[in-house]
């Protein structure tokens, strides 16, 4: 392995953004993936598998066109905490062992194969959670996603990704949720600044899709300015981790 102090784009480029939307959501190949599209950028659509399921040709389609079905479980199980009042106990991270979740997230990735054929994916942390178990049971992820996937989209961190202290199964992101573009484009342009790498995750589009969202005209600008920049690759989270992979740049 080789340390780097800076990642090796392709040529052109000074940095990286990848638009990861969670949930499988009705909107994000409603209206999501064929703005992308327009604009000629792909996304990554963290995809829990129950939720896919209820237009699985849909999501084959938005595959088709390029874009990342990452694997965001079948259940979306999460650490309880009281402002996760909507998750069955069944489903608290605090109750899972590293086989069991690594018995879902397999079982997950078979579906997904099932629908757009790829092996290899990266991983959306759900509620950016990052162990299992609790106490003297508590597991990190990082070695369970570092078997399963390319990369872990790992915890909500506001950073941007830089090769000093890379870690591929917890890169770190940020949350494009009730944002405004010249908020998201300023942080864009400081990642950019220091040739990184930065990762948003976003729910909804528009009120009514998510509890989670962007208003849809600030994400519609987001997407214009992106797709504008030929010297920023924007890709999904798979396609930019595998491109480090190929350089060894991990840590």
């Amino acid at each position: 392995m080789r340390n780097m102090n800076a990642f090796d784009w392709p040529e052109g480029k000074r940095g990286a953004v990848s638009l990861t939307y969670d949930d499988a959501l009705p909107v994000h190949y409603e209206r999501v993936a064929p703005l992308l599209e327009d604009h000629g950028l792909r996304a990554t659509f963290y995809t829990n598998v129950l939720s896919l399921g209820a237009n699985p040709e849909a999501w084959r389609q938005v595959a088709a066109c390029g874009h990342e079905l990452g694997n965001h479980s079948i259940f979306h199980p999460c650490r309880k905490s009281p402002r996760h009042g909507w998750l069955d106990e069944a489903y608290d991270l605090k109750t899972y062992t590293p086989r069991r979740w690594t018995d879902e997230m397999r079982a997950a990735d078979i579906v997904l194969n099932l629908v757009d054929g790829r092996t290899e994916r990266s991983f959306g942390n759900t509620c950016c959670n990052t162990e299992i178990g609790d106490g003297e049971t508590a597991h990190s992820l990082e070695p369970l996603i570092e078997e399963l996937f390319v990369a872990g989209r790992g915890p909500l961190c506001d950073r941007t990704v830089t090769a000093d202290g890379l870690n591929l199964a917890a890169l770190g992101h940020f949350s494009g949720d009730a944002r405004s573009f010249e908020a998201l484009r300023e942080e864009i342009e400081a990642g950019l600044a220091s040739g990184g790498w930065n990762i948003y995750m976003i729910h909804g589009v528009g009120e009514g899709t998510h509890g989670l969202f962007i208003d849809p005209e600030e994400h519609r600008k987001l997407v214009g300015y992106l797709g504008g920049q030929i010297d920023i690759w924007t890709a999904p989270l798979a396609d930019v981790a595998s491109h480090l992979r190929a350089q060894d740049v991990r840590a």
